[in-house]
């Protein structure tokens, strides 16, 4: 399968997409921090049948978590970190490979960095992106 490249546009059009699966797996992230939680406070009086439920929940909303991260993928995005809504989209800048980069909370795709940079060498969009190979 060929890596698709993305336009400021292309990728900003999926933002509404990408904004209500991060929330969804944010709120499935928490479910998860509660039955460990709830674990974490009742595992030694548990008996082995409450533990193994509690396992098998806490595995069941794991998989959720991963299906959408799994949509973010399908989209063309690159999930980075759920606590940010952390995504990258595949681009090229002045020709050379690179990611647009949005985080959860910003209206429109501002920032890119190059593949090996992440978050903290995001750069203002000033130079020309484009989705071709």
């Amino acid at each position: 399968m060929k890596l698709r490249y993305f336009s400021i546009e292309e990728a900003e059009a999926l933002l509404p997409q990408i904004r209500a699966i991060i929330e969804s797996g944010i709120e499935v992230k928490i479910l998860i921090e509660r039955k460990v939680d709830e674990w974490r406070k009742k595992h030694k009086r548990m008996k082995d049948i409450d533990e193994a439920l509690i396992r098998g929940q806490v595995d069941f909303l794991a998989s959720q978590l991963e299906e959408k991260m799994g949509q973010i993928a399908d989209l063309g995005g690159v999930p980075k970190d759920l606590d940010l809504g952390l995504v990258d989209f595949p681009t090229r800048v002045e020709g050379k490979e690179a990611y647009l980069c949005w985080r959860m909370g910003e209206d429109k795709i501002r920032f890119w960095h190059g593949l090996t940079e992440g978050f903290r060498g995001r750069k203002p969009l000033t130079h020309e992106v484009n989705d071709d190979d």
